[in-house]
């Protein structure tokens, strides 16, 4: 099930200034050094809770349409369901909105197929799934507890430089809340 990045978040949950701030560093010298800590963190915490933190687009893909009619979203929270796609015998035809149900607010989130969705053809990646993922356009929106563990995750790499890329207990405990329980 290839779920792949589409559009990029604009900005990240944690500015420069405020991991500077929280590092007590003053000047410019680290700041390459400290934006790329920051991305990275992001994208762990992130991969972590299957999360998507600042808005951004996202493309799931399915060989098939479930059996049980309910296609579950991988990545929370989803804010739209911007298009869906299927590869039908007679070529690639996009869904009308009618034809499926969308739960967004559920976790994860969920398409039903209703009557008129047309049957996928049999192959590789034959439903296409367009989303746009995320809190909101800007860190404000982002949970307060998810921010403080990007920023003590970065920090903690700019610390501790010898490698070790294992998430520090304050950090775990922070995003717990946040990662998908498995039953």
């Amino acid at each position: 099930m290839p779920l792949t990045l589409t559009t990029p978040p604009a900005r990240q949950p944690v500015t420069l200034a405020e991991i500077k701030l929280h590092l007590k560093i003053d000047g410019p010298d680290e700041d390459t050094l400290l934006e790329h800590l920051l991305s990275a963190a992001t994208r762990r915490v992130e991969f972590e809770c299957s999360l998507a933190m600042i808005t951004q687009g996202w493309r799931l893909l399915r060989d098939c349409w479930p059996r049980r009619g309910l296609l579950e979203i991988p990545i929370h929270p989803v804010r739209q369901v911007t298009e869906v796609k299927v590869l039908t015998s007679s070529g690639l035809v996009t869904v009308p909105q009618e034809s499926y149900e969308a739960d967004i607010h559920s976790r994860p989130a969920r398409l039903r197929a209703l009557p008129g969705f047309p049957p996928p053809a049999g192959g590789l990646n034959v439903v296409q799934v367009e989303l746009l993922c995320g809190f909101g356009d800007d860190p404000a929106d982002v949970p307060a507890d998810l921010r403080q563990a990007v920023m003590l995750l970065a920090a903690h790499w700019h610390e501790c430089r010898e490698g070790r890329e294992h998430i520090p207990p304050a950090v775990r405990d922070l995003i717990t809340p946040w990662r998908r329980a498995a039953l």
